[in-house]
């Protein structure tokens, strides 16, 4: 019998593994399917993973080409009907969290379902909760994307749509929403928070590499007139240089 949940684990070299493994394990619902993929970590992370690998369905460590290849090694793993992607350092909102979730799932009438999300940072006084709109459409995905934290996509958009890009290294997840709402996927909204993530990732560390890409994938979409003539002072100020 098809899982309705998969959970997929993705790391190496997480300091904050340990907070990850605890909030699955502490779930009130515990029928789902749990995947770590860890990528040949060199520190304490397996070690911190121990304690729980009994509750894991699936444990594998070994070189990877980075965060893409390694979710997409999870999906190919996965036996879900929905994947939820809870990286190293991530944490699930609180412990009923997938007990609430299950119902929707369970009635499918949405290929991905999306929830808010909590956003911790150093300093306590500027975590916050972001909320997303109940109706998403390509424009939402201009200057802002979904938390893959706090949403539940069909594993078989994958199947229909390919995995994550693996000639990104950074925007890849923002690539694959832009695919499904191209491709006229059906959304629908969870109007409570379904994580908290911290906000230390690559995506969040400024470089040429996060620019690039991040270009070349809006054009890729947009094109390039809709781009450069656009009022919005994010991407004024991303396409400065070329205007």
């Amino acid at each position: 019998m098809q899982n309705l949940l998969s959970v997929i684990t993705v790391c190496r070299n997480e300091p904050f593994i340990e907070s990850t493994c605890k909030s699955v394990c502490a779930q009130t619902n515990q029928d789902f399917e749990w995947i770590i993929v860890d990528g040949a970590s060199t520190d304490d992370t397996l070690d911190k993973i121990k304690p729980y690998q009994s509750r894991a369905d699936i444990l594998i460590s070994e070189p990877d080409a980075g965060i893409y290849p390694a979710m997409n090694k999870g999906i190919g793993l996965a036996r879900g009907k929905y994947l939820l992607f809870l990286n190293g350092g991530d944490l699930l909102y609180n412990d009923t969290t997938l007990a609430r979730v299950t119902p929707y799932l369970d009635r499918e009438t949405a290929d991905v379902f999306y929830g808010d999300s909590y956003r911790l940072f150093e300093q306590e006084r500027d975590c916050f909760i972001k909320t997303y709109p109940d109706k998403i459409d390509k424009s939402f995905f201009l200057n802002n994307t979904l938390a893959h934290q706090s949403s539940f996509i069909k594993k078989d958009l994958f199947e229909r749509f390919g995995g994550y890009r693996e000639d990104f290294k950074i925007v890849s997840d923002k690539e694959k929403w832009l695919c499904f709402v191209d491709n006229g996927v059906k959304f629908a909204h969870l109007c409570f928070p379904c994580s908290r993530f911290r906000m230390n990732g690559i995506s969040r560390q400024p470089s040429e590499r996060l620019k690039e890409e991040k270009i070349r994938m809006l054009k890729e979409y947009y094109g390039e007139k809709t781009l450069y003539d656009s009022e919005l002072p994010y991407l004024k100020d991303l396409f400065s240089k070329e205007r």
